[in-house]
């Protein structure tokens, strides 16, 4: 029979017993008492035994010991033909290095299931585990944990509404209001939805938001990056970030909208895709697919395929210069722009200056191939094979010109995220929930000494 499952009652000692009779119902009431149930022993300070029905209460010091766990309470209610305890006041469970604190628990001997209505606090050598109400499945080393939802960890700190966790895979599920921080790198995560498991895979679904630092040994960079999904794997010291829907970023030297994103730590390479749309401090780079290849934070390579077109806006006078072709790199050097490769099928519309710095008309070319080359971020050469190009005169109507499939959008430009979110809860105390009952604390010391 399972534990508990047997309704006899053997005491083992007691100091003393009486017979008494309250509100109709025969009891014995026994003091001092250790007592048997089945294959569990229970000490306790006092205990009622209901003679004509099915259930003992047990009251002060109480601890019982399974084969598999170790309970303390202050107050039992046991239903012997149920397998079903209620455990009221300062309630601790332990199985194995996990420790469970309540104020008010139902448990089931037999299903080892506990139903903890008014608090739960878990604790292990991982972390630990907070939440209102919660439901700890002892058999498949799982729990469910509902109502301001807290975890913390010596790397991180996470909250949520609700939790599914399966701690033999390390496998979870967090919903509504995602709140998480990592510290090994000061990263932080939000969402409508978590998922993560042991090899280092983290997928949230709906409002994704990552704020992501990586650090050298001259700088730091932070990156925003937000989308409907984001799945992240980390391997090693290799981590890839995907971005699903909405996607957007921003940090201090690169900014995007796409349908949908892939990041490499290892290459740091970005591949945006889905009419994506790039900037680099005074530069805008549209196409179907965009790379930008980054280099110990700094931008040092753009790319665009199957018919880009980039925008260059002239620092002093503000006018657009327009590049576009077939496939278009870009090329940078210390953060500014040193070459632009165009082929084939490459156009250029480049907007000119006087000695003066003033607008003075426009080159424009049709050519197979155009490379342009720039000095401290301003056109010094152009070379184009069978060119096909004329000069514009400067006139009234020279900076409304525009080559066909023009894209300047600054107003859809993601800036920087001025208020990022908070933990909408006060840090998890270091102290338990109350203070321990002594006969825990004698157990936890014998344990100790054992040990060592």
């Amino acid at each position: 029979m399972d534990a508990l499952a047997q309704n006899i009652v053997t005491l083992q000692r007691f100091d003393s017993a009486q017979m008494t009779t309250v509100e109709g119902e025969s009891i014995r009431k026994i003091y001092n008492a250790t007592m048997s149930l089945g294959d569990v022993t229970m000490v306790c300070d006092s205990a009622w035994q209901f003679l004509n029905k099915n259930e003992l209460r047990a009251f002060g010091n109480i601890q019982i010991d399974t084969s598999t766990e170790n309970i303390w309470t202050d107050t039992l209610y046991y239903y012997t033909n149920q397998d079903l305890s209620k455990l009221r006041g300062r309630v601790i469970i332990k199985q194995d290095s996990t420790t469970l604190f309540g104020n008010k628990v139902d448990y089931n001997f037999g299903t080892k299931v506990a139903y903890f209505v008014d608090g739960i606090r878990l604790e292990d050598d991982q972390g630990v585990l907070k939440a209102l109400t919660g439901t700890y499945f002892q058999n498949q080393d799982s729990a469910i944990f509902r109502n301001q939802v807290q975890i913390s960890d010596s790397a991180q700190y996470a909250e949520g509404d609700s939790l599914f966790i399966n701690r033999e895979r390390e496998y979870l599920q967090l919903y509504s209001n995602v709140f998480v921080i990592d510290s090994t790198n000061n990263g932080l995560l939000t969402g409508d939805y978590l998922e993560a498991d042991s090899l280092g895979r983290r997928y949230v679904n709906g409002n994704g938001y990552l704020r992501n630092i990586e650090e050298d040994s001259t700088s730091s960079d932070t990156t925003h990056i937000y989308a409907n999904e984001l799945l992240m794997i980390e391997n090693d010291s290799v981590s890839t970030i995907s971005g699903f829907g909405d996607v957007s970023v921003w940090s201090i030297n690169f900014s995007s909208l796409s349908d949908s994103l892939f990041y490499d730590s290892d290459t740091e390479l970005f591949e945006l895709d889905g009419t994506p749309l790039a900037w680099h401090k005074n530069i805008q780079l549209s196409g179907p697919f965009i790379s930008v290849q980054m280099d110990s934070n700094e931008v040092k390579e753009l790319r665009s395929y199957v018919g880009a077109f980039a925008v260059q806006e002239d620092s002093s006078t503000g006018r657009l210069h327009q590049l576009k072709g077939d496939s278009l790199f870009a090329y940078f050097d210390s953060g500014s722009v040193s070459e632009i490769l165009m082929y084939p099928n490459s156009e250029v519309l480049y907007h000119t200056k006087n000695e003066a710095g003033e607008p003075d008309g426009a080159m424009e070319s049709a050519s197979p191939r155009t490379v342009l080359y720039f000095r401290s971020g301003e056109l010094a050469q152009a070379k184009m094979g069978q060119n096909r190009g004329f000069f514009l005169p400067e006139y009234e109507g020279l900076i409304e010109r525009r080559l066909d499939g023009f894209q300047w959008n600054p107003e859809l430009r993601p800036g920087k995220t001025t208020s990022e979110p908070k933990p909408k809860w006060d840090p998890i105390p270091k102290e338990r929930p109350f203070i321990l009952p002594w006969r825990f604390l004698e157990f936890e010391k014998k344990s100790a000494d054992l040990k060592n």
